[in-house]
């Protein structure tokens, strides 16, 4: 008749010298137009890069291809900016969100409008002085893993890439 609680699973236990907080950016991509991302800079408190060496960069492509990404908390991103990495989110054309037009920015263009607003985040942060332009990785599941196999095939920004069930 009693209940014991062991651990909530709300409560995450991490120092927060490992912990990368979003910032949200908005950056100039094709034709003209305005897209989103959240950047994540590597966070490890034991760790400091050496002077002067810019940090590689994963841009991750969120499936759907119309869902969104936001600033919460993600396991997935911390375990790349707590190695080192910075994380660029991003939020291409036809993303929910940022209102209709924006949207519809990807209809009868998937496969183009969400490459291009991910090279163009990762070329933008590149401009920032915040990721090293020789170390650019692309990576997403489901519909951005479509967009990670397009960026590859189709462009020389990115070095690597990971498409998970692309």
């Amino acid at each position: 008749g009693t209940t014991e609680t062991v651990r909530r699973s709300t409560t995450i236990d991490v120092e927060p010298g490992y912990v990368s907080t979003a910032r949200p950016i908005a950056f100039p991509t094709a034709d003209r137009r305005t897209a989103y991302a959240f950047f994540y800079p590597p966070a490890n408190q034991d760790f400091h890069a050496i002077e002067g060496e810019l940090p590689p960069l994963i841009a991750h492509s969120h499936g759907g291809p119309t869902a969104a990404t936001g600033p919460g908390y993600s396991p997935a991103i911390q375990y790349w900016t707590s190695r080192g990495f910075a994380v660029a989110d991003v939020n291409y054309g036809g993303s929910t969100g940022y209102g209709r037009v924006y949207r519809e920015h990807l209809d009868g263009a998937w496969g183009v409008v969400d490459v291009d607003d991910c090279e163009a985040a990762a070329l933008y942060l590149v401009d920032q002085g915040l990721a090293d332009p020789a170390r650019l990785i692309i990576r997403g599941g489901s519909a951005g893993g479509y967009t990670t196999l397009a960026a590859l095939t189709f462009r020389d920004t990115f070095k690597a890439g990971a498409s998970l069930y692309g």
